[in-house]
């Protein structure tokens, strides 16, 4: 889709791993960073609209819902992409892997939905962040161009291939799993109410708002701790917690922020959190 003089763009900050893809093929990632207010991400128009008109701009990325910030992006602003993309005649790649993990009351808009027509999109999505099982390898991909689709198929065997046991788990899951992710919701929307209560009664001034969407939380600890503090190592030398760095996993004004997997008991997030505190306030 993209040759190595060519460009691809996406909102940062960003899932590092679409770097690491471009890097690895000698193709420039542009930037389109998202603006942030009162704990809200919002897509810079004009800064997006005039890097996607680049004539060597060629690929749109998009993470819908976002990773790290959880963000949902409306059908408006779908709409309001798609037509940027669709002016500018470009390839995207919608990775919609977090669609299922929305909050009560919040719903996911494919961005196929908005470009029923258009034939310049791949649609990327897997129950394996829904149903945590990465581990099965499994994930479909929608190609509408004929083209395009026959040329992956022909070499899908280089990437992976699929088992039984993968095929008749991810079966049961989309068939019979609704249940299951109704609660899980509702669980993840308890966990996420609980760090916001932590946060606002000892680190008020932590950047945090309850996401959209996924079961990961994105919170900046730039004026909890020193600038010079690598988070990470912090965390898990001080705290004996493993936690993702913004600035070490993904891509673009990222730095001082930390992303947390609330996707687990709450007894271990009440003992995580404990730990935090002792750290933190030890070190300040």
């Amino acid at each position: 889709l993209v040759a190595k003089d060519e460009k691809v763009i996406t909102f940062t900050p960003s899932y590092g791993f679409f770097l690491h893809t471009c890097e690895y093929n000698d193709i420039e990632l542009v930037h389109s960073p998202l603006k942030i207010e009162g704990g809200h991400w919002d897509v810079d128009w004009d800064d997006f609209e005039k890097k996607c008109a680049d004539p060597k701009m060629k690929l749109v990325i998009l993470c819908n819902p976002h990773n790290p910030t959880g963000r949902i992006w409306t059908e408006e602003e779908l709409r309001r992409m798609g037509e940027i993309i669709e002016k500018n005649d470009l390839w995207v790649i919608s990775d919609e892997i977090h669609c299922d993990l929305v909050r009560t009351g919040k719903s996911h808009t494919p961005l196929g939905k908005v470009m029923p027509d258009y034939k310049k999109l791949v649609t990327c999505m897997s129950a394996s962040k829904t149903f945590n099982m990465a581990g099965m390898m499994h994930s479909h991909i929608i190609i509408r161009n004929d083209e395009e689709r026959e040329r992956f198929k022909s070499r899908d065997k280089s990437v992976g291939d699929l088992n039984p046991l993968s095929l008749a788990a991810h079966k049961a899951a989309y068939e019979k799993g609704g249940e299951w992710l109704r609660q899980l919701r509702e669980y993840l929307d308890g966990n996420f109410q609980l760090l916001k209560e932590f946060m606002d009664e000892n680190y008020p001034e932590a950047e945090y708002e309850i996401p959209d969407s996924t079961y990961l939380a994105w919170v900046n600890m730039g004026k909890v701790l020193p600038e010079e503090e690598d988070l990470c190592s912090f965390f898990a030398n001080k705290a004996g917690i493993l936690l993702e760095g913004g600035d070490s996993l993904f891509v673009g004004n990222a730095e001082g922020w930390i992303r947390l997997n609330l996707a687990m008991p709450r007894s271990i997030l009440e003992e995580g959190f404990a730990r935090m505190k002792a750290a933190i306030d030890a070190a300040r």
